[in-house]
């Protein structure tokens, strides 16, 4: 997740907040959903919850 942040923070650096909306947003919208689901299919819900650890852990 370091490396996903990092690849983030290319583009803003996001606080705890705006990265964990992030995830929420990966979950809600369904372009990004399909888009990361086609890595696999439970793609989307790791990612939603490995951002909340990570911002919870070093944001």
């Amino acid at each position: 997740m370091k490396e996903h942040f990092e690849i983030a923070c290319r583009f803003y650096t996001p606080t705890k907040e705006a990265y964990i909306g992030m995830g929420i947003f990966y979950k809600e919208n369904d372009d990004m959903k399909i888009f990361h689901n086609s890595y696999h299919p439970e793609m989307v819900n790791y990612l939603g919850d490995a951002i909340i650890h990570y911002a919870g852990s070093h944001l």
